[in-house]
């Protein structure tokens, strides 16, 4: 006489296919999460950055802003609401050019930083 059902081994073999799945689907959707957050870090420094080499660009060569030294100032991010650093450093590599070194990070993290250098150059005005 068969008994319909499953054995105990069924249940068994398939809770463990089961869990293995779900831990798989778990961890791939934990690493697109890091990576999301990662992008989104890396597109706020880059449209950050971006803007702020274009605004020291249209600066004349001898302005404050373009001396030599550090610099830095605070923003938030429109998109998350998160605020950043951007620290600049002005060197004078040569007699008619400066080179920047632009860092932006987040003061909860500072070990994610995206560095942007600028050279600026008197005679070609940029």
């Amino acid at each position: 006489m068969k008994t319909q059902g499953f054995s105990l081994i069924e249940l068994l073999v398939s809770s463990a296919l089961i869990f293995f799945l779900l831990t798989g689907t778990a961890q791939l959707i934990l690493l697109s999460c890091g990576a999301k957050k990662k992008a989104e870090f890396h597109l706020t420094a880059a449209s950050s950055a971006g803007a702020k080499l274009e605004y020291l660009k249209s600066l004349p060569f001898e302005s404050a802003e373009l001396d030599q030294g550090r610099h830095e100032e605070s923003f938030k991010d429109t998109h998350s609401e998160e605020i950043f650093w951007r620290e600049w450093k002005v060197e004078d590599v040569a007699e008619n050019m400066k080179k920047v070194t632009l860092k932006i990070f987040s003061p909860a993290n500072r070990k994610k930083t995206a560095t942007f250098i600028l050279l600026v150059s008197r005679e070609l005005e940029f």
